[in-house]
């Protein structure tokens, strides 16, 4: 039965596309339109959905690109030669079926423009190689970006579509899935090209006279195979452009290789050729698999893909990935190096001699997206924020949505040991924790239908461990703690729902509650809900889930369990899901409405943990709803790789602005000491020198233990040591103790003993990096400040200053939870908020006004209207010489602590230099030994070698 809502929303949003100002006026006016159409609509709810709808914006996306080396523009003038029929429908899907927000979708039309225009015309008799990256957010909808491109691209004369879709069956399925809907046309289980009959799905439902083919299906089990592509009427040198969706499996792709080179000519080197047959291809999770970071030994998927580009004449590939920590290693190799490389496949009746060709690193153009701004991303759950940010410091836009696991309460360890091996004895029972969560989903199912959002997809995710055996036990026992549930809940008097009652009013209705009164978002549709509402829906919500393990097992009969999620085959009722899996479940492939998430297992390769973040992404309506469940460690890590991620997208935002290449943003990035920490190295291979530069570069503590006495007493005396030795305070602006010309060896024996549990901060690499510089006069003289609040209401903490007693008035930082549970993000550390201890003016204290003054000049030009320079700027203007060492004593009271000696933190301002003398050490050697562990480097589901051969 149509959904009365959904119909009135796509009406609303058809009658307000061709005016030119969606104010709310105008939409309350087109609400009381389509009201009369609709009389049964919801018309609150209609007019929350639309101002919600035309409030999301795009920002403004930047291209870092090699100019010197880039084609001439060529899009501009050949575009009223093309019939944008792939386009177009994709874009009016996108619009009005798929509600994807007006503003979003020109954006995407601009974006995937751009990105066409830096590839070559496939129209052009000239042969080319284009390599271009693009980077987005994790779960922001890169697909539904490179499906738009993959539209364009077959409506400029791309002729062949290759989408390298992950390492698992499930997500080749699930993209393969998506690109039926969003460029094919039709369900490619039922046909593989274009005919009249085809179940039409997507864009095929708005227009079926756009013919397209596909030599794979969305079956689990629709992988490319060679007879089968052979039995396909359609042929890849037809006028109609042919898509072709694959896992990176080495089996697979190797196939693939065999059969289109069958189609190709001889060239004079032995080579097989094929001209005349421009390839699109598209990397998606171009991080994971297709990296290859050492010229001597190459990884097989690598070759493989490397190979593959290499059969082609014409060619443009682009790879997505939300993580491109790995990319950036990618050497860029000479022609002789890569000429030299060549590989022998194997086939059944004959052996391939290829040339492997250039690497993949994206030497053309690296693209970056932000998000829309209803996206929600780590730095809503983490409150990561810009240094810059003249704001200082609160938590108010964090989402108190986590509930950090307590190790001294729970009993998760001991069910789910963080080494458990694949056959250590199996748990015979849930955590507390675990049940408390699915209770959780429970209320948030029964909740979201309370809200009119009855057909929309809900899932939980349960990520416990690797294990294929634990997964499947999890599983069982999640379906038996449901089924308790049910029979509980059919009872009059039951102790089930008192209990959900109780959570339901001290857990939900106080954040709901703080989601509307702070506008945590934008968001109209979230709303109180009462318990009696909720308590109406419990049981048909129950009663609608689902448990499943994602595995990649094949189907067992009768065993509900293992079948596929298939999110598809509910689209009119909607699914509500328990999944419980692994890396499947951690990489690429979307949790549809994921609303709970319960997380232990931790990954210490950064990228890799990153892209398990699947609860980030859009939540409309329900992200007061949403929980997630998980360590404090993982917390941590999580922490970290955000401030990386973060670092990464600053210095690129530089290098636009510096107009530097692709090649150029590599060789920076590798040497900053964020990111070389969050590279997964299992991506190294070999011993492979690393250099770390600390130039032009701000690193502050923010994080330490709430329960570990002697570490803050360790640190105290460790400051009080440093300025004992400092002796006569000269005062700097507001702050009284400041000591300029501070040698840099004092400086180093502070770093030395002062402790930090943060990952980005190694006091080895900083002492040997200040120790190197001094071999060319450089950071030889340092300022010191003790900082002092300058409100007379701080707490005050005693130090000893040039022998003299002095109380000195701290810095108050509240900790997201240090008095108020309910904001908490970690009860393990205590986080300064949004990861910054810095005030962004302090960073300037040292600089004379001739210095400001031309800082705060660069900062306009780079933005105008700025009031006080960017961090960026200031250490610009710092003289080589010179660098800044900021002491901040934090008020001991929101971290836990007894008043008296203060949680002490630090900030280091080093200069921008020119030619410094960088830090080298071997990633094969620390960074395996210190980032990675033997469980991350396996394969996750054993089940999904199983189903890598040909069948032919």
């Amino acid at each position: 039965m149509p959904d009365s809502h959904e119909e009135a929303l796509s009406v609303a949003i058809t009658m307000l596309t061709p005016k030119a100002h969606k104010t709310p006026a105008v939409i309350t006016e087109t609400v009381g339109r389509v009201g009369m159409l609709y009389p049964e609509a919801d018309k609150e709810r209609l007019q929350a959905d639309l101002l919600a709808y035309y409030r999301v914006k795009s920002l403004d996306y930047a291209i870092l690109e090699d100019k010197a080396n880039r084609q001439p523009p060529w899009l501009d003038k050949a575009r009223e030669d093309i019939k944008w029929k792939f386009w177009s429908r994709y874009r009016d899907y996108m619009q009005f079926d798929r509600r994807m927000a007006a503003h979003t979708v020109d954006q995407l039309g601009d974006l995937t423009d751009d990105i066409l225009d830096r590839l070559s015309n496939p129209r052009s008799t000239l042969p080319f190689d284009r390599r271009g990256m693009v980077v987005g957010q994790v779960q922001s909808g890169k697909t539904g970006n490179y499906t738009g491109l993959i539209c364009k691209a077959a409506d400029a004369g791309y002729k062949l579509i290759i989408v390298l879709a992950g390492i698992h069956s499930s997500l080749r399925s699930q993209t393969q899935e998506r690109l039926d809907e969003g460029f094919v046309g039709y369900n490619t289980q039922t046909a593989r090209t274009h005919r009249t009959g085809n179940h039409w799905i997507g864009v095929g439902k708005r227009d079926r006279k756009v013919p397209a083919h596909s030599l794979t299906t969305s079956a689990s089990n629709g992988d490319f195979k060679t007879s089968l592509a052979d039995s396909v009427p359609a042929t890849i040198f037809g006028s109609d452009p042919v898509l072709i969706v694959v896992k990176k499996n080495v089996s697979i792709l190797r196939n693939l290789i065999l059969w289109l080179a069958a189609k190709g000519e001889e060239t004079e080197k032995g080579h097989r050729l094929l001209s005349d047959m421009p390839l699109l291809l598209i990397d998606d999770e171009a991080d994971n698999a297709s990296i290859n970071v050492s010229k001597e030994n190459i990884s097989a998927v690598n070759a493989a893909v490397r190979v593959l580009l290499s059969l082609f004449e014409q060619k443009a590939y682009v790879g997505y990935t939300a993580t491109p920590f790995a990319n950036i290693f990618i050497p860029v190799l000479s022609r002789a190096d890569f000429e030299a490389l060549n590989l022998s496949i194997k086939g059944r009746h004959n052996t391939l001699d290829a040339a492997v060709g250039q690497e993949l690193f994206p030497r053309d153009f690296i693209v970056n997206i932000p998000p829309p701004t209803n996206y929600i991303g780590p730095d809503k759950i983490f409150g990561i924020g810009d240094p810059d940010d003249e704001e200082d410091g609160s938590h108010e836009n964090v989402l108190p949505v986590v509930h950090e696991l307590d190790e001294e309460t729970d009993n998760y360890l001991e069910l789910f040991p963080n080494k458990h091996k694949k056959d250590d004895d199996l748990p015979t029972s849930l955590p507390d924790s675990l049940e408390d969560a699915v209770n959780h989903f429970f209320l948030t199912c029964a909740a979201r239908m309370a809200r009119g959002q009855t057909r929309q997809h809900s899932s939980m995710l349960i990520h416990v461990s690797r294990f294929v055996r634990w997964q499947n036990q999890t599983g069982k026992l999640v379906s038996e703690y449901l089924s308790d549930c049910r029979s509980k809940l059919a009872l009059r008097k039951n102790s089930l729902e008192p209990a959900l009652k109780e959570l339901w009013e001290n857990e939900y209705e106080p954040v709901t509650a703080r989601f509307i009164d702070e506008k945590l978002l934008d968001d109209h549709a979230i709303k109180p809900l009462s318990w009696e509402a909720v308590r109406k829906q419990l049981r048909p919500a129950m009663e609608r889930i689902k448990v499943r393990v994602v595995h990649g097992t094949p189907d067992r009969t009768g065993d509900t369990l293992h079948l596929p999620l298939a999110y598809s085959d509910y689209d009119d009722t909607g699914l509500f899901v328990i999944a419980i899996g692994g890396n499947k479940l951690s990489r690429g492939l979307t949790l549809e409405g994921l609303c709970v998430s319960y997380y232990l297992r931790a990954s210490r390769m950064y990228d890799t943990l990153m892209q398990m973040g699947r609860w980030f992404g859009y939540r409309p309506g329900y992200a007061d709803l949403c929980r997630l469940f998980t360590s404090g460690e993982i917390i941590s890590w999580y922490r970290h790789i955000t401030l990386a991620t973060e670092e990464l997208r600053l210095e690129f935002d530089r290098m636009v602005r510096q107009r530097r290449t692709p090649e150029e943003y590599g060789l920076k990035i590798r040497s900053k000491p964020g990111v070389l920490q969050i590279t997964a190295t299992n991506r190294m291979r070999g011993a492979w020198p690393l250099q770390l530069s600390f130039a032009g570069e701000l690193m502050e503590t923010y994080a330490f233990p709430r329960h570990d006495p002697d570490f803050i007493k360790t640190n105290y005396e460790a400051v009080q040591k440093l300025i004992s030795q400092l002796g006569v305070p000269a005062p700097v602006g507001r702050q009284p103790y400041a000591w300029r010309g501070v040698s840099a060896d004092t400086v180093q024996g502070f770093l030395l003993e002062y402790l930090t549990t943060q990952r980005n901060i190694e006091p080895g690499k900083l002492t040997d990096y200040i120790s190197k510089q001094q071999q060319d006069g450089r950071l030889t003289k340092w300022t010191v400040i003790l900082m002092q609040a300058e409100n007379d209401a701080n707490p005050e903490v005693p130090f000893v200053i040039n022998e003299k007693p002095e109380m000195v008035r701290t810095t108050f930082r509240n900790a997201a939870g240090a008095k108020d549970k309910s904001k908490a993000v970690s009860t393990v550390e205590y986080v300064i908020p949004k990861a910054h201890i810095i005030s962004p003016r302090h960073e300037a204290l040292d600089l004379d006004d001739t210095q400001l003054s031309k800082a705060l000049e660069g900062t306009r030009a780079e933005r105008s209207g700025a009031a006080y320079p960017s961090g960026e700027q200031i250490r610009l203007q710092r003289p080589a010489s010179e660098a800044l060492l900021l002491l901040y004593p934090l008020d001991p009271e929101p971290a836990g602590y007894a008043p008296g000696i203060p949680v002490m933190g630090y900030a280091i301002s080093f200069p921008a230099l020119k030619g410094d003398r960088k830090v080298t050490y071997m990633g094969n050697s620390q960074l395996l030994a210190e980032f990675t562990n033997e469980d991350d480097n396996a394969l996750d589901d054993e089940a999904d070698q199983q189903i890598t051969r040909d069948d032919d």
